[in-house]
């Protein structure tokens, strides 16, 4: 390398010389202050998205309490109704009744609904607003597609909350 460097004209030397600062200087910026920059920018932005997300989640946690206070029963009032009742009159006001076959009770906290033909969106509405109106959920399911498009048949076991 000495003699390469020894090798070259004085001329060629000083522009060298003169070229290896801004080279360095680029360099530099290119491989570490860029890339370190652009991290922390990143990380900075992710701390700000985790902080709000703390944020909502206390608010989330105090709105729980809250309505777990209120107990239960306040939050899935039924109105006395047995599941069986509540399973069949949910269904109709679902515009269902035409598809349900029969329910027949399992033990207290648990009814299987038979249905035929019924449309999957209206059946899928229905299911979701037992479960937030009621907490009743699905305990089980075996489903096939129906005769028309869009449509299944097929048993469904309904449960109340905490069985």
């Amino acid at each position: 390398m000495k003699a390469w460097w020894q090798s070259l004209s004085e001329r060629d030397r000083r522009i060298l010389r003169f070229a290896a600062v801004p080279i360095a200087i680029l360099l530099f910026w290119a491989f570490l202050w860029d890339p370190t920059q652009r991290s922390r920018r990143s990380l900075l932005s992710q701390a700000s998205q985790a902080e709000a997300d703390l944020a909502y989640m206390h608010q989330a946690s105090a709105q729980l309490q809250a309505l777990g206070a209120g107990g239960s029963a306040s939050v899935f009032e039924r109105g006395g109704r047995s599941l069986l009742a509540l399973a069949d009159g949910s269904a109709r006001e679902a515009r269902l009744g035409h598809a349900i076959k029969r329910i027949e009770p399992v033990s207290g906290g648990r009814v299987n609904v038979f249905i035929e033909a019924a449309e999957f969106d209206q059946l899928a509405l229905w299911l979701e607003r037992l479960n937030a109106a009621y907490g009743v959920r699905v305990d089980e399911y075996s489903l096939q597609r129906g005769p028309a498009l869009g449509t299944v048949e097929g048993r469904i076991g309904l449960v109340e909350s905490g069985t």
